[in-house]
């Protein structure tokens, strides 16, 4: 059940170095070269509260780049698991990840729990915010991932100026509240009222209307033609970087190391825009045409994620917008996609 209070901007400091004493806090805070990442928290007051919604994403924290995830020792012929059982808050994630987590939670928790997301999942407590100045490249109020969310959260913020309005609806989240209820108040209807305005005006910045069903309908359809998925591929450099600052991607590889008298078994971030992502015995490539590939990844979001996960395999975050080089992200190629079907031109477009 949804439970709503005030929190008073003075007393967020105190809240979070509360939070802190009691479990590993993280949240945006500036790194060595001045971007600002989300990192483990030692000092509240440079968090930074004031930093643009295009962050990376918390997904590092659930399924992270390296992991290790047993260590055998010969010495001792003794198999040690690494699953995380660290209690920990992370707060000032936008609701495009909340939303991308819950879609996670879906393919490692439900189908075939993956016992080392599962545990960190289940010990994380996740703040976020509400987007009041969503980024030009974001389209999350097409997919109703954002900039706030109706249910699917912890503990979400919105800023009213001089407070925070509070919604908690996990059950951790309100004992979590309860125990520092000197800290909140009741709302009151001009706090009801301040919120709705926010909202609204959050909703009229958004500078994309994207729409993912039209282009999953398009791509059923069978009137897209190979030669609109090659147009796309000559402009894919095959870096990576679409599915490493995707929340939704999770594409990965394992690896046994050797190290003396100990041997790892580690789990690593991959690529199926990689050509030897889907190497078989022997050297066999299945997808070694580019096009195959590009098709796969875009088919995979739009098609796939909805048929099994019942949700898109996209959150309109924006992050494949600033990140490909070849402007051939999400946003982009479904907006090709509508401009063409409106104009009733044939889709074979060369990109």
């Amino acid at each position: 059940m949804k439970r709503e209070w005030i929190l008073d901007k003075n007393h967020l400091s105190y809240w979070l170095r509360q939070l802190r004493n009691q479990m590993q806090l993280i949240a945006p805070m500036r790194d060595q070269v001045g971007d600002i990442v989300f990192k483990q928290v030692e000092h509240i007051h440079k968090i930074e509260l004031n930093c643009p919604s295009l962050l990376p994403s918390v997904k590092e924290f659930f399924l992270p780049q390296y992991e290790r995830l047993f260590e055998y020792s010969k010495k001792d012929d003794r198999v040690v698991d690494s699953i995380s059982k660290t209690k920990r808050v992370i707060f000032g994630l936008r609701s495009c990840d909340v939303a991308a987590l819950n879609t996670l939670d879906r393919f490692f928790i439900d189908e075939m729990p993956d016992p080392y997301y599962k545990s960190r999942r289940e010990n994380s407590l996740l703040i976020s915010i509400v987007c009041n100045n969503p980024d030009p490249t974001c389209f999350c109020i097409g997919l109703d991932t954002g900039p706030y969310l109706k249910q699917g959260f912890d503990i979400q913020l919105t800023d009213l100026g001089d407070r925070y309005f509070v919604q908690a609806e996990s059950e951790w989240a309100i004992s979590i509240i309860k125990n520092y209820h000197f800290l909140f108040s009741r709302p009151q209807k001009s706090d009801y009222d301040d919120q709705y305005e926010v909202l609204l005006s959050s909703k009229a910045r958004f500078q994309k209307r994207i729409s993912l069903q039209q282009s999953r309908q398009l791509i059923k359809s069978g009137r897209i033609k190979d030669s609109f998925w090659q147009g796309i591929t000559s402009r894919c450099f095959e870096c990576g970087g679409c599915v490493y600052q995707c929340p939704l991607c999770t594409c990965f590889t394992v690896v046994d190391r050797s190290y003396n008298d100990t041997v790892e078994r580690a789990r690593l971030w991959d690529s199926c825009l990689f050509k030897g992502f889907t190497r078989l015995a022997g050297g066999i490539l299945p997808n070694e045409e580019r096009i195959k590939r590009t098709k796969r990844w875009f088919f995979h979001k739009l098609i796939h994620y909805p048929d099994v996960l019942e949700s898109f395999g996209c959150v309109g975050c924006g992050r494949c917008t600033v990140t490909c080089p070849g402007r051939i992200d999400m946003a982009s190629v479904c907006m090709k996609l509508k401009s063409i079907a409106l104009n009733g031109e044939e889709i074979t477009d060369e990109g």
